[in-house]
């Protein structure tokens, strides 16, 4: 189960666009951290996802992605363009194809080869019509699902509902966010059945409507999952903050726990979730993006559990402090030892109230020389401070 916002410049105080998402997994799968390095292709290429192969474009950008080890694509991630996208599982009423494309591969594929949000919203409805979506998306359960994705750039964002080879298009205004439920009623801007031989975003009007969500989702998976009601905690978030958004205020939204107790209870209703009780999922993996000025600014947990983990910064620099996908057995080692420390924190070996203290010292720090690295060499020396 997971959660992703974003808000728009009108939306936010300084007018960047930020990103969010919190990557909820089985407990001890590891979230790894890895860039992929932009590249040109030869013709005839083709390129291994998680199930099956397909073509591969003539050149791919440079991404960061944030994504379960043993999946090819990713939970969420950013380009070199600025292009950020984040998934959520949706259960639908319509059957679960054969191994296909995972929801997560179809992100990471729209990351690699588009400099545009609608470049990307392209690609995702390019791929759902051309291969489906299919195939275990669990680590050790045999989970299914379809996806929702928020799509942005410095400019726009987007969201795309689906069920199976249907889906709906709606773009964001100012701000939006989505859980494990579909959101899209009746407001749609776009249907599949609008697409024609070549995609292109349109707003549809003066048509009879139906509701999307009504008509697809399957209910009482939904009402387990709990989607709509950590929806609404974070759109409220959001809608009381409008005009005033800033990251530090992601990172809080990205920390919540709905109610006293809750994280020993591992309730459903967490943003930041504890894999406790009868709850199958565990935040594993947390991003923010902030979009501003042609700047590409991300802070990332890199570990479990956001409100026991540092936001730590990234940008597109050259830096040792990367994995890339060679490095998966050390982005995994790195993964679990942050796991430990945290382990050693719930069970209090080491005193909570004193970890945290320092872990906000820490960010505080890491927030403010982040400010003033005003080179590439400055950047690349933060990083290496902070994610050693």
């Amino acid at each position: 189960m997971c959660d992703t916002l974003v808000a728009l410049s009108n939306s936010t105080k300084n007018g960047a666009v930020i990103f969010g998402k919190n990557s909820d997994r089985e407990k001890d799968e590891p979230h790894v951290v890895i860039r992929v390095k932009g590249e040109k292709h030869e013709k005839g290429k083709r390129v291994k996802c998680t199930y099956i192969e397909i073509p591969q474009a003539n050149e791919t950008y440079d991404c960061i992605l944030f994504k379960p080890s043993c999946i090819w694509g990713a939970e969420m991630g950013v380009n070199e363009y600025g292009v950020v996208i984040g998934n959520e599982a949706v259960f639908t009423k319509e059957n679960q194809g054969k191994e296909s494309l995972l929801g997560m591969d179809i992100l990471r594929l729209a990351l690699e080869r588009s400099k545009t949000a609608i470049e990307a919203l392209k690609n995702i409805v390019c791929f759902i019509k051309n291969y489906g979506q299919g195939g275990k998306c669990g680590y050790k359960k045999d989970l299914r699902y379809h996806n929702s994705y928020i799509i942005a750039d410095f400019k726009s964002a987007y969201k795309i509902e689906t069920a199976d080879r249907l889906w709906a298009i709606k773009k964001i205004e100012d701000f939006d966010s989505i859980s494990n439920s579909l959101s899209i009623t009746d407001d749609y801007d776009m249907l599949s059945s609008d697409l024609g031989d070549t995609f292109e975003y349109k707003n549809i009007i003066g048509r009879e409507k139906y509701n999307f969500k009504d008509k697809h989702e399957n209910k009482i998976i939904a009402r387990i999952a709990k989607g709509d009601l950590r929806r609404n905690i974070t759109y409220s978030f959001l809608n009381q903050k409008k005009g005033k958004i800033t990251v530090e205020d992601f990172k809080n939204i990205l920390r919540h726990h709905e109610g006293e107790g809750s994280i020993f209870n591992g309730s459903m209703k967490n943003i930041c979730m504890h894999q406790k009780s009868i709850v199958s999922s565990e935040t594993t993996g947390s991003m923010i993006v902030e979009l501003i000025n042609g700047e590409i600014n991300i802070w990332a947990t890199g570990s479990s559990l956001p409100c026991l983990s540092t936001y730590k910064p990234l940008w597109f620099v050259e830096s040792d402090s990367f994995f890339y996908e060679k490095d998966l057995d050390r982005a995994v080692d790195y993964w679990k030892k942050q796991r430990e420390r945290i382990k050693e924190v719930e069970i209090g070996k080491i005193d909570k109230a004193e970890f945290i203290k320092n872990r906000d010292d820490l960010e505080r720090r890491l927030v403010q020389i982040s400010k003033e690295a005003k080179t590439d060499d400055e950047k690349i020396e933060i990083m290496k401070f902070a994610w050693s």
